[in-house]
Order: structure tokens, then C-alpha cells, then sequence
């Protein structure tokens, strides 16, 4: 039974982080050393980095 509890919570927490992901980046990004940590984190990824200089350095 500790397994399905668990699961449907997961499944609630997960379907409200969907609901109000906006909010929550919003809330996120207001922390400076929150923004910092997920700016690194973004700027790892390849694609994300290539997209942000090709947008940077269009004339």
C-alpha cells in the first residue's frame, strides 16, 4: 500500500509542477543564488548554449 501512496503523490506533486511551472520558474529566477546555479546548469547544455549565441550575435 506505501507504494501506491507514494506513487500518487508523485503523480499529484509532478501534475502541479506541470500546472504551475511558469509560476515556479518565476519564483525560481527571483533568487539570485537559485538563478546563477540554473543559468550554469543551462549553459552546459550544448544546445541550449549554441541556440543563446546564435541568437547573441545576429545582426
Amino acid at each position: 500500500m506505501n507504494k501506491w501512496s507514494y506513487s500518487l503523490l508523485a503523480v499529484a506533486v509532478g501534475w502541479l509542477a506541470y500546472r504551475y511551472r511558469y509560476r515556479l520558474a518565476d519564483w525560481a529566477l527571483r533568487v539570485s543564488p537559485l538563478r546563477r546555479q540554473l543559468i550554469r546548469f543551462a549553459l552546459n547544455i550544448p544546445a541550449v548554449r549554441g541556440a543563446l549565441v546564435s541568437q547573441m550575435l545576429r545582426l
